[in-house]
């Protein structure tokens, strides 16, 4: 851990840096969350107002920007569920395209997974587009498929 500004970051070793969020943050998160949840497989459209408002309810929890060179490159949104304090909740996690594939999920996600082990959380779950590239990634840090739970919605 590096102090930087007060502020606790974990670095490794590719310069990538993991601190929590704080307000300022914010405005960077809805962005990146906006543009790449607009992308396929997922297909969303938030407007920058709308995405602003799910980041700061999401900011409430346990919330995490990973940096390089001082500028956020994603995040990891998380929580505790409140019912099964045993259990823990990925709620987002983005990280921009140039630096897909180069390790800042991956160390978003072991740094989560760290944190809530420390607090004796025995699993964490998500969820995710099928026909996401993502499916992949998390498949990679062992994380499976649930046969608990099956996602359903009703167009009306």
């Amino acid at each position: 851990m590096k102090e930087n500004n007060g502020t606790r970051m974990n670095a490794d070793e590719r310069g990538f840096k993991i601190r929590k969020a704080g307000k300022r943050d914010l405005k960077d998160a809805a962005k990146i969350f906006r543009e790449e949840s607009a992308k396929t497989p997922y297909s969303t459209r938030f407007s920058p107002a709308s995405a602003l408002k799910d980041i700061s309810e999401l900011f409430k929890n346990d919330f995490y920007v990973v940096i390089d060179k001082d500028k956020m490159i994603g995040f990891v949104a998380s929580h505790i569920i409140l019912s099964d304090n045993k259990k823990a909740y990925v709620d987002e996690l983005w990280i921009k395209p140039k630096w897909q594939g180069k390790g800042a999920g991956k160390m978003l996600m072991n740094f989560i997974e760290d944190m809530y082990n420390k607090k004796g959380i025995s699993s964490i779950g998500l969820v995710t587009r099928r026909k996401a590239s993502a499916v992949g990634f998390y498949k990679k840090l062992k994380y499976k498929e649930s046969r608990e739970s099956v996602s359903m919605y009703k167009k009306l």
